[in-house]
């Protein structure tokens, strides 16, 4: 991390372009501060995120490993209806500015990869992968028509091609402007939770206070919220289960510290206390997601993305207006991507339906899109809600016609 926080403008990726990345064969999907994947089981949607979290693992770690995490090329690549050679992931982004008196960025990176040719070949990314393009290009916004631009592109040459172990942008992630978008990539923050992680007490150490994206150092990340913050997850666990009052850690001073509520009963005087292990499933959760939300890392600007899975499970469906209360509060400060095969968090007056991505599974290939006019009208109309229309399965995405991306410059040494 840098010395100073970011100050990110929102959101961090504006748009998210897919090819032969699992069952998507094709997406082009535009991303605001707080986006909802809206969706029946196994259309898609935790492939969609991956998808982002694969680029920051191979940032983090190599290609190759996140390849190898997920089960080889045969589960990464996509199969259906035909095999694909290749998978590309292209982002447009925003990039605040590092100090007041500097410019902010806007650009795009794009990054093609596939299996080597042969054993010993092609070995840009590690053993068994190799990067077959690589384009980065950013620019100041409003310079006029005259953008400053910084880019590389990295081709595949046969026989004599560039053979870095990690990709190009991690290889200049030291220089200006690469870091930002380098630091920003690696801090994507996807949660999740595992019920045991998130019931688990944690060692009490001096470093401790980041939340595992598996739900992991719970107690601790409690301990490590700000009042004002702690009283606002508080809130919104009053409303999400009746009768709690407040919410934190177990006691800060002892050697592990877990998750703590405090619930009042009506004519008693004092509460319940109840530690993370004799919470409900749905409680526990609504713990871990809130403080994902709430964390310093994202409040403050270090965490530009929080991708979260299912924020609604084990929870009733009357909770959903307080999760989605929480999750808009907390685009506010840092980019939200969630994903939900529920509509009922949009089953309000002042949910904002352009806000969902529609996803669906046409032959076994996920399709991603902004809500269809004809379902806007009927919801508009009062004719069926978000929800009655997923369940019938007549929520349908628009989706775009594939289009070329722009040409891009040559290899630049």
């Amino acid at each position: 991390m840098s010395p100073a926080a970011p100050h990110r403008p929102m959101p961090f990726l504006t748009r998210v372009r897919i090819d032969n990345f699992k069952s998507i064969a094709h997406c082009d999907v535009k991303l605001g501060r707080f986006t909802v994947l809206l969706g029946l089981n196994a259309a898609g949607k935790s492939n969609f995120l991956d998808a982002l979290r694969f680029i920051r693992d191979a940032l983090v770690k190599s290609p190759a490993e996140a390849v190898a995490t997920r089960g080889g090329w045969t589960e990464v690549l996509r199969r259906v209806p035909e095999s694909a050679t290749s998978c590309t992931i292209g982002l447009e982004f925003h990039l605040s500015a590092t100090t007041p008196e500097a410019n902010p960025w806007v650009g795009q990176y794009e990054v093609t990869l596939a299996p080597s040719i042969a054993p010993g070949a092609g070995h840009d990314a590690g053993p068994g992968v190799r990067i077959q393009r690589e384009f980065c290009e950013m620019r100041h916004p409003g310079d006029g028509g005259q953008a400053k631009t910084k880019h590389f592109l990295m081709r595949d040459r046969t026989g004599k091609g560039r053979r870095h172990k990690l990709l190009e942008l991690s290889r200049m992630s030291e220089a200006e402007p690469f870091t930002e978008l380098h630091s920003a990539l690696t801090e994507m923050f996807f949660y999740s939770p595992d019920l045991s992680h998130l019931r688990k007490a944690s060692p009490n150490t001096p470093t401790a206070g980041a939340l595992g994206e598996n739900g992991s150092e719970l107690g601790p990340a409690l301990a490590a919220l700000g009042d004002q913050e702690r009283d606002r997850l508080s809130q919104y666990l009053g409303v999400v289960v009746p009768g709690v009052v407040e919410v934190g850690p177990t006691d800060p001073s002892a050697d592990y510290i877990a998750a703590r509520i405090s619930f009042a009963t009506d004519g008693e005087a004092e509460p319940h206390v109840f530690r993370a292990e004799s919470m409900s499933e749905g409680t526990i959760r609504a713990i871990g997601l809130l403080t994902a939300l709430f964390q310093p890392e994202a409040r403050e600007g270090w965490i530009p993305l929080i991708a979260v899975e299912e924020p609604e499970l084990a929870l009733h469906p009357l909770a959903a207006g307080a999760l989605y209360d929480a999750l808009t509060e907390a685009s506010e400060y840092v980019q939200v991507l969630a994903t939900t095969q529920s509509a009922e968090l949009f089953d309000r007056k002042e949910a904002d339906l352009s806000a969902i991505r529609v996803v669906a599974a046409e032959h076994g290939v996920t399709v991603i899109g902004e809500v269809d006019p004809v379902s806007r009208s009927i919801v508009a109309d009062g004719l069926a809600t978000t929800a009655e229309l997923l369940r019938s399965d007549q929520l349908r995405p628009v989706v775009e016609p594939l289009t070329q991306p722009d040409e891009q410059p040559e290899d630049e040494e």
